[in-house]
């Protein structure tokens, strides 16, 4: 795949308690993800993708555009300004949330919307909660499908993460490779979700949140 190498990539969206929530923590993330072997970085907002594309030249890049102020529900790139801004910073792919029944709520339409995004010129990775939102994306144009929308507040039933069997399902059903997130936390983790058929993997907060870190440790002490 020429999009998007496979193996690991490192999200560097900060949670609420990570110290590392400047651009310049991002920077510095980005390049030690890419000294230890990650294919990928991922990211939230058109500044924080401008810096790491001017630092680590090269380095693939997935952006989101996390907004909480549209419809007063946070989405993964809201709308077709927020993935405008994160092309025109230098995205190498562009994510939303591609669930259909959310974009509903707010008064769009699924396949609408991705088209819209594909037609900025970028390939767009579709974070879908199950097949049939993941067919739809795929038919309007999404190169990737993922599990980035599990495990989010509004996705609060979705079971345990991660969700190895909706990884399963959509490498079987979407026709595009499929990227697993959301609960992998380990090495083990990755290599079952490769295993499940998975073309890369994203982890974040057991790479880059010594908070989380740490409590883990803690925890058995």
């Amino acid at each position: 795949m020429n999009i998007l190498p496979r193996g690991l990539i490192v999200s560097l969206t900060p949670s609420p308690q990570s110290p590392w929530q400047n651009i310049d923590d991002v920077v510095r993330l980005a390049a030690a993800a890419q000294a230890g072997g990650a294919v990928a970085v991922k990211m939230d907002g058109p500044d924080a993708v401008r810096a790491v594309k001017r630092a680590v030249p090269g380095f693939p890049v997935l952006a989101v555009s996390i907004d909480g102020s549209h419809g007063g529900v946070v989405r993964i790139t809201p709308t077709l300004d927020h993935a405008a801004g994160l092309v025109d910073a230098g995205a190498d792919v562009v994510e939303l949330e591609a669930d259909a029944a959310a974009r509903r709520h707010d008064g769009q339409d699924l396949a609408e919307l991705v088209a819209s995004f594909v037609a900025l010129g970028k390939p767009v990775k579709a974070g879908v909660p199950g097949i049939d939102d993941a067919r739809t994306a795929v038919e309007a144009g999404a190169a990737i499908v993922s599990s980035s929308t599990m495990g989010y507040p509004a996705k609060a039933d979705s079971g345990p993460l991660p969700d190895l069997g909706l990884v399963a399902t959509l490498v079987a059903g979407a026709g595009v490779p499929v990227v697993a997130e959301r609960g992998y936390s380990t090495p083990d983790d990755v290599r079952a979700a490769l295993a499940a058929g998975a073309h890369a993997v994203v982890v974040g907060s057991a790479i880059v949140d010594p908070v989380w870190l740490t409590a883990r440790f803690a925890g058995v002490a």
